[in-house]
């Protein structure tokens, strides 16, 4: 008797390779804008800049944000042990108490009711982690470093046009969620600010941009946004003066 034939086995169809996600439109943000082969700086350093950066363009809408691998290069000081940011805010982030009393001085003046638009200044942005310590000693090194006021040409503009993200503008941002922009005096001392977008006379009664600071901004202390950066994404910023500054009045 012969033996019946083998049944043929099934097959499984042969799948196609899984489409590869696209990348998000932070990871694009780090592709465009790499870390320069002459940098001092370490790849985490940077890209931890670049996170801030995405931050600060994608959530509070700041403009013109420029990347300093060496800032020193303007003053005599040792370079700061990591890359900054400066940028300009959509408004005014600190007010000095004896100008705001100019400013409401000027506003009675002209019999204006409201607050007078003031226009925004160029600030310091120095990237930091949660986990940091920092001491007066390393506060004192990077303020060393840093101009009063930084430099519209100084630094190098970071490239967003890769970034797919839009955030401020109506979609979703790859940065993680955020605190808002500060505003205030001492230390350290962050609270929430809406977004603004006022570009108007200086409290000094001149029309000015924000390339030319004004006299209360000069003749103060140094001052810069802590940004410290969590695990979770969460961007907190905290304005810290070098010395002290006057308090304000409630």
């Amino acid at each position: 008797m012969d033996d019946p034939a083998p049944t043929p086995r099934k097959t499984a169809p042969i799948q196609p390779p899984p489409e590869t996600s696209p990348l998000s439109g932070f990871h694009q943000f780090i592709l465009a804008n790499k870390l320069p082969k002459d940098s001092p700086h370490t790849p985490h350093a940077h890209k931890l800049a670049l996170q801030v950066a995405h931050n600060l363009r994608f959530q509070h809408g700041w403009t013109d944000i420029r990347l300093h691998h060496d800032p020193s290069r303007q003053v005599s000081a040792p370079s700061p042990p990591r890359p900054v940011i400066s940028g300009l805010p959509p408004q005014r982030l600190y007010m000095h108490p004896d100008e705001q009393i100019d400013v409401l001085q000027r506003q009675r003046e002209q019999r204006k009711a409201g607050w007078p638009d003031v226009a925004p200044e160029r600030e310091w942005v120095v990237p930091s982690q949660l986990r940091e310590s920092w001491t007066l000693r390393r506060f004192a090194e990077m303020f060393d470093a840093l101009s009063a006021v930084p430099g519209e040409k100084e630094g190098g503009a970071l490239n967003f046009a890769h970034s797919r993200d839009v955030g401020v503008e109506g979609s979703e941002s790859g940065s993680g969620s955020s605190s808002g922009t500060p505003e205030g005096a001492g230390v350290a001392n962050g609270s929430s600010t809406p977004n603004m977008t006022a570009n108007g006379p200086t409290t000094n009664g001149e029309t000015t941009t924000a390339s030319q600071p004004n006299r209360w901004r000069t003749g103060q202390p140094k001052r810069m946004l802590l940004a410290t950066l969590d695990d979770d994404s969460t961007v907190v910023y905290y304005i810290v003066h070098d010395g002290l500054v006057k308090p304000r009045q409630n």
